[in-house]
């Protein structure tokens, strides 16, 4: 077996679930061509989830970066005259993206967390609820909203630097 051959046998379930880019996927069909051994494997092995052990991994990260989003929430504000929360949300947004490599993640985690606390901080508060009118809660959801926005897009100035750094080193 050569070192191409085990090469190949590695990325045969990735190929098989055309999870490769193309440049790799030339490659594999290159040696497959070429290769009886590879291609008894690559027809013999079955299509599985390998990966499974990998994937509940994976979401338990998910569900902890998202308890960390809410605790994030909880702990930054933008009433509460903070300095460090534009660059706290921008580094958030940015490893948000990172990880996910979806701004619409980012967009969701950096704004349902904000906006439910704020309604929730906010709903008992005798500043701003005092007779649970439909003016006084509708008010409450648009403040809500607008402070879920700011920090939004502080967390998406982040994601877009994300960006720019994943297309700078590929």
């Amino acid at each position: 077996m050569s070192q191409e051959c085990s090469i190949v046998e590695d990325l045969i379930p990735l190929y098989k679930k055309q999870k490769l880019q193309a440049p790799t996927i030339e490659f594999v069909e290159q040696h497959l061509t070429t290769c009886q051994q590879c291609q008894r494997l690559a027809h013999s092995q079955p299509t599985q989830d390998e990966y499974l052990p990998m994937k509940r991994t994976l979401s338990f990260f998910h569900i902890i970066f998202i308890v960390l989003s809410f605790m994030f929430a909880i702990n930054s504000s933008l009433l509460g005259n903070q300095k460090g929360f534009v660059i706290s949300y921008a580094l958030f947004g940015c490893l948000s993206y990172l990880f996910y490599k979806n701004i619409w993640i980012v967009f969701i985690i950096s704004s349902v967390p904000v906006f439910v606390w704020a309604i929730i901080n906010n709903l008992n508060n005798g500043l701003y609820i005092t007779t649970y009118s439909f003016a006084e809660i509708g008010a409450l959801v648009i403040a809500a909203g607008y402070i879920a926005l700011l920090h939004t897009i502080f967390a998406l100035l982040g994601a877009a630097f994300a960006i720019l750094l994943r297309r700078v080193f590929q």
